[in-house]
């Protein structure tokens, strides 16, 4: 597989822009600071603070009793917090009979959890009837809410080993991280180490490259990682192929790469800061950037999502939404029993039920022969 010049081009253009958001790490003599939202600091504070939790999976906030903590100690302006619950009223329906300023003051300052109860889409009700072959409680208008829901915490940019986590229990994206982890310290090492990775003076991914064609402990692993790396020579064909097993279309490219680049977004910022900076020894003598980072991540994946015995889950966009789409029942209580969701005293069933649908799905029993009396006539 070759692809256009143009092509390699935009590929890197796209991977540039995608990691806007993620600041520079740099190796630090002396501690000064590090401000996780540099690359966000165009957006209001809010809205880089949820972003950022989303991106770098992290907490936007403080819990509600420290900052009632602070409430209390004269941190926090009480005034102010009065003033903020005033001009915030106006964007609400009134409630007969009850002074919304107090109620939400004393639901601020002196509750510590949320009142709010958390929206579900399908009723233990629901998941019951389904265990159990009984009248769902849901209706239509429901099911077409579930397909809105997996289809926005499945698909679009969240990264496809993600996804599949969320449907089959599997910890892809945990052994992504590690072997990304292991190949850069293999290569960013600065003298530490007492072994040097071979060929790092090729630049990152020829360097990976030829270790991965020769790992055995990769094979063993059915890992078929030499499979992926012949379709092209250079990291931007790899990427392009990737991703087009995937089913990924190219508008959805930048935001992938962000999803990708955040996964490990301290490696991320060490390699955007490395490449670009001017006369440091070690980025000189070994060079890497952060489309050969993207390349060895996507190939690995990749490889993961193709290891033996996991060729029969739904791996990719388009499997994954005919699953949504075909068997949202199915779906949606893979997605929830993962996620944490499912009652306790349901957990174990909805998990039964998991191993039969796939064992239905994938493993089908043959016909049973037909008897000899009934051959006989």
């Amino acid at each position: 597989m070759s692809i256009p010049l143009g092509l390699r081009l935009k590929i890197r253009a796209m991977i540039h822009v995608a990691a806007e958001p993620i600041p520079y790490f740099w190796p630090m003599r002396t501690f000064i600071h590090h401000n996780p939202l540099h690359g966000l600091e165009h957006l209001p504070f809010k809205e880089a603070a949820q972003q950022g939790a989303e991106l770098f999976h992290g907490r936007a906030f403080l819990p509600r009793k420290t900052y009632q903590g602070y409430l209390s100690e004269g941190r926090v302006d009480a005034q102010a917090l009065s003033a903020e619950v005033t001009k915030f009223l106006p964007t609400h329906d009134p409630v007969a009979g009850i002074d919304m300023q107090h109620w939400l003051g004393v639901l601020l300052t002196e509750i510590r959890k949320t009142v709010t109860r958390p929206q579900s889409l399908a009723t233990p009700g629901d998941v019951y009837a389904v265990l159990h072959g009984g009248q769902r409680e849901s209706t239509a208008d429901t099911d077409e809410k579930l397909k809105r829901y997996l289809h926005g915490r499945l698909l679009g940019d969240r990264p496809v080993y993600e996804a599949v986590d969320g449907l089959y229990g599997t910890e892809i994206g945990a052994e992504l991280d590690e072997l990304m982890i292991k190949s850069c310290l293999d290569f960013f090492d600065e003298g530490q180490s007492v072994w040097e990775m071979p060929g790092r003076e090729n630049g990152l991914f020829a360097a990976w490259r030829d270790m991965a064609n020769r790992n055995v402990p990769f094979y063993l692993h059915g890992l078929h990682v030499s499979r992926i790396l012949e379709q092209d020579e250079k990291p931007e064909g790899i990427i392009a192929y990737v991703l087009e097993q995937f089913g990924i279309p190219q508008e959805h490219w930048i935001d992938y790469f962000t999803r990708e680049l955040a996964r490990l977004h301290g490696w991320t910022g060490f390699v955007k800061w490395r490449s670009s900076a001017q006369h440091y020894y070690w980025a000189d003598r070994f060079p890497a950037d952060l489309v050969d980072f993207v390349a060895i991540r996507l190939a690995m994946a990749l490889a993961l999502l193709r290891k033996d015995g996991r060729q029969e889950h739904a791996w990719t966009t388009a499997s994954i939404r005919e699953a949504i789409d075909s068997r949202t029942a199915e779906t949606y209580l893979r997605h929830e029993l993962h996620a944490g969701q499912i009652l306790p005293a349901m957990a174990h069933e909805v998990d039964q039920l998991d191993e039969k649908l796939y064992l239905e799905v994938f493993h089908p029993k043959p016909p049973r022969p037909a008897s000899k009396k009934k051959a006989r006539a």
